[in-house]
Formats: structure tokens, C-alpha cells, sequence
């Protein structure tokens, strides 16, 4: 099994967005680029974003994710730190083969951290990102990081 461990603010939405708009619900284009992830790897999605405590933000995400064709399987629990989080969960599922961790907040352990794909508030999910998520899900790790470093540099 594949899991993407999603986090909403700056990934699914941006600063922009949220700002001009006053709206901080999914944005269509990074869906598109999340839908590009789980298409190429079979992925199921996990919220790993703070989206997961509030039942109507849950809601919101579910609708969205629905409106490209997409669900989460389920949530990570509330430990108040990401990192312990996404640990736990895996904890539970030693079925996981590979996983990738849509973030925008660089707060992950060495272990973790190879598995981020690292987006920003202001952009969020973008399509250079993608090949980068596919990658680290098909645990092509070298590729992976040489990926990731091209990706860093045109930040």
C-alpha cells in the first residue's frame, strides 16, 4: 500500500487564495496536481493536516478531494507533533510500502523528512512537485533526490 500524508494549508490551498479571495478551501489546480499523484501510483490519501480535527474542515476536504475523484482513507491522530503523528500511524499499517508527506512546514525527523515533498504556503502543490511525489512513492529514492534539489533550487 502507497499513503500520502496530506496537509491542506499550502498544499491544497495558498496564500493568495486565502488572501484575495478570503477562501481557504481547496484550490482546483493543486487537486489536479494531487490527482496527477494518486493516478500515477494508486495511492490512498491520509490527513495528516490540523483539517482533520474539525468535522465541518473535514467535510470541506472531503467534498473537494470527491470533486476530482478523490477520498482519504483515514486520519492521523492528535499527538501535537506532526512528525509523532505520521510516525504512529505507520506504526499501525507495517503494510505501507512507500509513503510521501505533503507539507509545507519543514518540521519532519531525518527519517520523515526523506519522504517530504516541501511546498510553500504562497504556492502550494504544484506541477513541478508532482514527478517528485511519484518517485518517492515508487521508492525511486536517487532520482527522488536529485528531483528534490532541482525542486529546492527554483524555489
Amino acid at each position: 500500500m502507497k499513503i500520502i500524508f496530506l496537509d491542506i494549508d499550502g498544499v491544497l490551498n495558498d496564500a493568495p487564495t486565502i488572501l484575495e479571495k478570503e477562501n481557504d478551501l481547496p484550490a482546483k489546480n493543486h487537486l489536479e496536481c494531487l490527482k496527477q499523484i494518486v493516478d500515477a501510483t494508486g495511492a490512498q490519501i491520509v490527513l495528516s493536516s490540523t483539517w482533520r480535527l474539525f468535522p465541518q474542515s473535514r467535510n470541506d476536504v472531503k467534498n473537494a478531494l470527491r470533486n476530482v475523484g478523490l477520498e482519504f482513507v483515514d486520519r492521523t491522530k492528535e499527538l501535537h507533533d506532526r512528525d509523532k503523528e505520521i510516525r504512529e500511524w505507520l506504526s499501525r499499517h507495517p503494510e505501507v510500502e512507500s509513503y510521501v508527506i505533503l507539507d509545507d512546514e519543514n518540521e519532519f525527523s531525518n527519517e520523515l523528512a526523506k519522504h517530504q515533498v516541501l511546498t510553500t504556503f504562497y504556492e502550494g502543490l504544484l506541477p513541478k512537485h508532482v514527478p517528485l511525489a511519484i518517485d518517492i512513492l515508487n521508492n525511486s529514492r536517487e532520482k527522488s533526490a536529485k528531483l528534490g534539489a532541482e525542486a529546492q533550487k527554483d524555489e
